[in-house]
């Protein structure tokens, strides 16, 4: 299933890249989409943080009361410009699952834009497509959340 999305945000690119691999920001993050539990670990490059969540309906059978959504965010370094390249990838513990793409990060007159192309897949014989469908509107949901949330949280904190 391919997910695409623009998300902007009020501050230049480099904020905005510093912001997303913040360990603080993925904790912050994850209270607000009200994860029970939210762990980081810096990766070359960026940032591994894993959200222990409700399972949504339907996917309980699968995994249990809870999933881990594992993060891995990464940004090569900034061209002139301040726009840079980087990679998401997002995997659910117990599950064959994945969704993974680059990112454009590029600057905007009046802050900056990520543009991302992922592709979510769920390897599981008859079940897959059905759960990807169930997962995919809370992965949009975290991803969506990133923008408004960052948004706020840019104009809380000076990551310049």
């Amino acid at each position: 299933m391919q997910i695409t999305s623009s998300l902007t945000y009020i501050a230049p690119c480099d904020p905005v890249a510093k912001m997303l691999i913040n360990p603080d920001f993925a904790k912050y993050l994850g209270t607000k989409l009200d994860a029970q539990k939210v762990t980081t670990e810096l990766v070359d490059g960026g940032l591994q943080a894993t959200l222990t969540v409700a399972s949504p309906e339907g996917v309980g059978m699968f995994l249990g009361p809870t999933m881990d959504i594992i993060e891995t965010l990464t940004w090569e370094p900034a061209a002139e410009d301040g726009s840079r390249t980087g990679r998401m990838i997002f995997a659910l513990s117990g599950l064959p699952a994945a969704l993974d793409g680059p990112l454009i990060l590029h600057p905007t007159p009046t802050g900056c834009v990520i543009d991302y192309d992922a592709v979510f897949t769920v390897s599981i014989p008859i079940f897959g497509k059905k759960l990807e469908e169930m997962a995919e509107s809370y992965l949009s949901k975290l991803v969506k959340s990133s923008e408004v949330l960052g948004n706020k949280w840019l104009a809380e904190h000076d990551l310049a």
